[in-house]
């Protein structure tokens, strides 16, 4: 941008500049002092780079008081919630073929379907019918096109309820790109919808039926980060909703302004059925309306007095008439997959039944065999090629061995799914899941205390841990002067431990120190590699045993933070136990010996989720043993529950460090010293 010095000194002494850039903008000065155009700095004004990549901001410039704070925090509020920048982003990428080595979220598929009706609330969103058109021939012979009115479908499988978005023609009127407009549209419907609802009531999963509404929602859902976006290979009929059923139909065409109509596609179903049985239920009548829909409404009605009530969508029917018709309407799918693919349904397994119900895109069993045939060619060959090994042995007799194997299997290297290389080198990318960390907020208790935690030693904690050894550490904390009801949490104390993917074990005491002395214990926080719905018996049992242990810790108190390995991001979840839970594990301390495998009579009302919080307000410290090392999981032997300890100011290192390892370097030198004694040498004085 350039501007005239008269223009320019009449409003520097008014005005503050802002000059926005690619973090290549500091260039343009030298820029224009080539092209000869005079360029003043103005007394108040400012140059701001944005590094897109690393998400990065810089400014330069002559600030007045109080400017350079109101612009620091106005670009972290702009790096973190404008979706300008994303879309720019975005494009960017994908302009040079970039893209994330991160997992992402698998697309709905017949294998993980189940999901649907866990205790999280799912939506369905389909928006094929968002922007729609009549076409008709002019007296000229032109084929014109003329915007109708849309429907946006968002659907609840767990419920039945149906959001029918109604977008009406006059969203188009003077709009172009209609076809990018109407998946924008739709995206900007959907967040609407989120925002309006209760925080109960908000999904946390999005599927969407076309993939090219992904990215529309991933930009207006940037507030909403704990919502889960992906796409589906199953190729539902929910189009069938509004083109074969003339009530939705009749709304939609009916409207006179935008407007959202909320319906039941389960009508009173689940009175008597659960709601997979009603979603599988709705699945067969769509997919049947889809492929045949005469001869599925004659199905739907069985008998000359089958009624459908005002406020139903379908038939009244009885439970037993209904299981005739799901039938029927079975047989009615098959016989077109039959007459499409020229098969016979008998040949058809139960798997391949359920694929084709559900759309999942299945090849036909002449391909099948073909394949078949194919892999078993392949593996002859390769029978084939295998040469024979012969290896010679001597026993303890001086015998001489001869063994000749022709088999692969002899001939294979053993690989472990544990090898310790290939998750140390996992671990290494630990640190990216420090920026999406998310806090489980479902199902949480008003009441009682609050536990904040600081982001610094929880990052610090998280880039130590691995991605499937269980860590765990002891929280010691102090309440604010301000508030008796919150804890925070000041150190996190690293002790002697070794875990698996199930559980950590830790040492039943925790040594005195002096930064400790002002400080009450606030229980313990371990890493794990999956999420899970419930708080594990384990951890039951765990937190019994230490508060057995520990007279200072106080039942009321203490808390179990668990920090989950979610793809591309860390969940936590604290969790205090009841009266109920504290007698339980108590129990099963006192009887079974502390067995943490003992989970019989467990209870989800053994525990209650406590709120918690990440403060980046102050910053907690680490005490590690004074040894170095605090990871004895390669040195299990090593480890005692009653062992002492003493304890250090330290950060802790990571869980493949060469402290945690000597045997392997032992190793390597046992190897090398073996193989320096058959070293021919020469002798110089011989």
């Amino acid at each position: 941008m350039w501007i005239p010095r008269q223009i320019f000194h009449a409003l520097a002494e008014s005005s503050v500049w802002v000059l926005c850039g690619s973090m290549h903008c500091p260039s343009e000065g030298t820029g224009r002092a080539r092209a000869n155009r005079p360029c003043a700095t103005p007394p108040t004004g400012m140059l701001v780079g944005i590094d897109l990549a690393y998400n990065l901001h810089s400014a330069f410039g002559n600030w007045f008081p109080g400017l350079k704070p109101l612009v620091g925090q106005a670009m972290n509020k702009i790096m973190k919630a404008n979706p300008a920048l994303y879309v720019l982003r975005e494009r960017i990428r994908k302009g040079l073929q970039l893209f994330s080595s991160e997992p992402t979220e698998p697309h709905l598929s017949s294998q993980n379907y189940g999901e649907l009706f866990s205790h999280q609330i799912t939506w369905f969103v389909d928006d094929s019918h968002v922007y729609r058109v009549t076409s008709h021939k002019t007296h000229h012979g032109n084929l014109v096109t003329k915007p109708v009115n849309g429907a946006l479908f968002i659907f609840n499988p767990r419920t039945g309820s149906l959001y029918l978005k109604i977008i009406h023609t006059s969203v188009w009127a003077g709009q172009k790109r209609l076809t990018q407009l109407a998946r924008w549209k739709s995206a900007e419907e959907v967040t609407a919808l989120i925002r309006s609802l209760p925080l109960e009531e908000q999904p946390k999963q999005i599927i969407v039926m076309r993939n090219g509404l992904l990215d529309p929602l991933e930009v207006h859902l940037i507030d909403f980060s704990n919502i889960v976006i992906k796409g589906s290979e199953l190729k539902l009929p929910f189009k069938a909703c509004i083109e074969k059923m003339e009530k939705l139909g009749d709304v939609i065409l009916k409207a006179t302004e935008p407007q959202t109509v909320l319906f039941n596609m389960y009508d009173d179903w689940l009175k008597t059925i659960s709601s997979q049985t009603a979603w599988s239920r709705l699945l067969l009548i769509l997919r049947a309306l889809s492929l045949n829909s005469p001869r599925t409404k004659a199905i739907l009605k069985p008998d000359k007095d089958t009624i459908t009530q005002d406020s139903h969508l379908w038939p009244t029917l009885t439970d037993d008439e209904w299981r005739a018709v799901e039938t029927a309407l079975k047989n009615l799918i098959l016989a077109d997959y039959e007459k499409k693919n020229n098969v016979d349904a008998q040949q058809l397994t139960q798997a391949e039944i359920r694929d084709i119900i559900l759309g999942q895109e299945i090849s036909a069993p002449s391909q099948q065999q073909q394949a078949i045939e194919d892999i078993e060619k392949r593996a002859q060959a390769q029978q084939q090629q295998i040469t024979s090994t012969v290896t010679k042995t001597v026993n303890k007799m001086g015998e001489e061995i001869v063994v000749t194997t022709s088999s692969g299997f002899e001939q294979n290297t053993y690989s472990s799914r544990t090898d310790w290389r290939v998750r140390a080198i996992a671990a290494t990318n630990l640190h990216l899941r420090t920026k999406s960390i998310y806090v489980a907020t479902d199902q949480m208790r008003d009441t009682g205390y609050t536990y904040v935690l600081p982001k610094n030693v929880l990052k610090k904690f998280i880039c130590a841990a691995d991605l499937r050894t269980q860590t765990g550490a002891f929280m010691m904390g102090v309440h604010p002067p301000e508030n008796d009801q919150v804890f925070e949490v000041r150190c996190l104390v690293m002790p002697p431990q070794w875990g698996t993917h199930q559980q950590v074990h830790l040492p039943l005491r925790i040594p005195d120190h002096p930064y400790l002395k002002d400080m009450v214990p606030l229980g313990w926080i371990h890493t794990q590699p999956n999420d899970t719905p419930q708080l594990p018996p384990q951890d039951v049992i765990t937190h019994c045993k230490l508060l057995g242990e520990n007279g200072k810790w106080d039942p009321e108190k203490t808390t179990m933070i668990s920090a989950s390995f979610t793809p591309g991001s860390v969940s936590l979840a604290c969790h205090k136990l009841t009266g109920a839970g504290l007698e339980w594990g108590d129990k099963v301390v006192k009887e079974a010996g502390g067995n943490l495998n003992q989970s019989a009579g467990y209870m989800p009302s053994f525990y209650e989720k406590t709120q918690m919080l990440l403060s980046d307000r102050f910053m907690g410290f680490f005490l590690c043993p004074d040894e170095g090392s605090w990871n004895y999981n390669f040195a299990g032997a090593k480890f005692n529950a009653n062992m002492e300890y003493e304890l250090t100011l330290a950060n802790p290192r990571p869980f493949y460090h060469e402290v945690h390892r000597p045997s392997h370097f032992l190793n390597f030198g046992n190897a090398d010293s073996a193989d320096a004694q058959n070293v021919d040498r020469d002798d110089n004085f011989a």
